[in-house]
């Protein structure tokens, strides 16, 4: 090659070398350019807000009943009635099938009449006289009182002294003839004869003069006894019936209420009765069968309130205890919510693949028609609870294991990421509480398919 040629190839490419670096540089600045817009189009905002953080354990189970009862008579006998139907709901006491009792009712009607008559006698007793009572017992008494003294006043003072005149002639003619027979006058028998009549008609006299004097004594008395009577009546009727008769007539009643307790409970033991509030989920019985005792018969399910039973770990175990609220979700109705709480948590836990779980009963609080027994479900035990508090969610945080510190991608103003770190306070499973380090209103950014922001609570 001549000289010549050499100084143009060399020019040549001088010249183009220029071309060539300016080409490169633009397409290392229009792949930045794509490269920042396929990092915007990743990066998702979120604007710091006050809400609600909670802490929570999650389990899954399946939704059962608290109890399930299988019900059978006690006694022997032909059913002559069945009023339960499968899938019924029933109250507690509701009679669900009888035996044949026509002996047992009729006792137990008669024993409810005699509780009756004993308790309206001790009403009547303990009820207080009415006003006309009142008055015709002191009417009563003022009639007695009033004969009484009647007898009493009946003889007059002329009566009497006319009275004390004859028992006087009686007795001077007593004497006379006491003094006649003692001189001899008209012979001994005469005489004896005429002082006996003499002492008769003095007794006669005598006692003529002490019924003036002291009345009738037997009318007297029997008035006496009568106004007495008539007035113990009356302070009766004002003071109530005495306490032995109070409590006789109580006893009376204690005595009928015993005997209609166990005249009903014959009569029960002869009805299937329910022992709780549920539903009917199994009926075998029909009218006119023979029964035996202790053979189920009616299946009853408590449905209120519905529980289920989730294994829990035994890490998560000892952060929950029982009392915390819950709530829990259904598979078959993924957007509803039911209101629950902690019921119980096994003592004792089992170990399944060496993993070590523990049985929690979870009680719901809601009673809806769509819960079914078996449906599976997740319960969500809220373990504590902040409200009020600046929350983000965890998606925004990048956690630095090493140092505990963590950080946040604020958004400026100028489209720039500022990383900032903040205090975290409550850490829930999907948002955390930010004790300081930013404010309401700050917007983050979060790179979802990059690794500049770093994972989520990762290094």
């Amino acid at each position: 090659m001549s000289v010549r040629r050499s100084l143009i190839l060399l020019s040549v490419l001088t010249l183009a070398l220029p071309v060539v670096t300016f080409a490169a540089v633009q397409r290392l600045e229009q792949n930045a350019a794509e490269q920042e817009a396929r990092t915007e189009e990743r990066l998702q905002f979120y604007t710091v807000q006050r809400g609600a953080v909670e802490v929570v354990v999650s389990a899954v189970g399946t939704i059962e009943a608290e109890q399930v009862v299988n019900l059978a008579f006690t006694v022997p006998g032909r059913v002559e009635q069945v009023l339960a139907q499968p899938g019924a709901y029933v109250l507690a006491g509701d009679v669900l099938a009888q035996l044949e009792s026509g002996t047992q009712q009729l006792a137990y009607d008669q024993a409810a009449l005699a509780l009756e008559r004993a308790q309206l006698a001790l009403d009547e007793l303990m009820s207080p006289p009415s006003e006309s009572e009142l008055a015709v017992a002191q009417a009563n008494v003022d009639a007695a009182w009033g004969a009484f003294l009647s007898i009493q006043n009946a003889v007059t003072p002329e009566q009497i002294q006319a009275a004390e005149l004859a028992y006087a002639q009686a007795q001077q003619a007593l004497a006379d003839a006491q003094t006649a027979r003692s001189q001899g006058a008209g012979g001994g028998t005469l005489a004896d004869a005429q002082v006996g009549q003499a002492t008769f008609n003095v007794e006669i006299a005598r006692l003529r003069l002490v019924q003036l004097q002291n009345g009738s004594p037997a009318a007297l008395n029997a008035a006496y006894a009568r106004a007495i009577q008539a007035q113990a009546e009356y302070d009766r009727l004002l003071a109530g019936p005495p306490q032995a008769q109070i409590d006789q007539a109580q006893v009376a009643i204690d005595q009928a209420q015993a005997d209609l307790d166990q005249a009903l409970v014959t009569l029960q033991r002869r009805q299937l009765i329910a022992p709780f509030d549920g539903v009917l989920s199994a009926v075998n019985i029909e009218v006119g069968a023979l029964v035996a005792p202790g053979v189920g018969l009616v299946e009853i399910t408590d449905v209120s309130p519905l529980a289920l039973t989730v294994q829990v770990d035994e890490i998560d175990v000892a952060a929950i205890r029982e009392g915390l609220p819950a709530r829990v979700t259904l598979d078959a109705l993924p957007d509803v919510e039911f209101p629950a709480q902690l019921e119980r948590i096994a003592l004792v836990g089992r170990s399944v693949n060496n993993i070590i779980t523990y049985d929690v009963l979870v009680t719901l609080n809601a009673e809806d028609p769509r819960l079914r027994i078996g449906m599976t479900a997740e319960a969500t035990v809220v373990v504590e609870r902040r409200e009020n508090t600046l929350v983000v969610p965890n998606l925004f945080i990048r956690l630095d294991r090493r140092t505990d510190q963590a950080f946040v991608n604020v958004a400026q103003a100028d489209g720039t990421l500022v990383e900032v770190e903040v205090t975290l306070g409550l850490r829930g499973q999907d948002e955390s509480e930010i004790v300081s380090g930013i404010d309401a209103g700050t917007v983050l950014a979060a790179d979802l398919g990059g690794d500049n922001l770093g994972s989520i609570f990762g290094g």
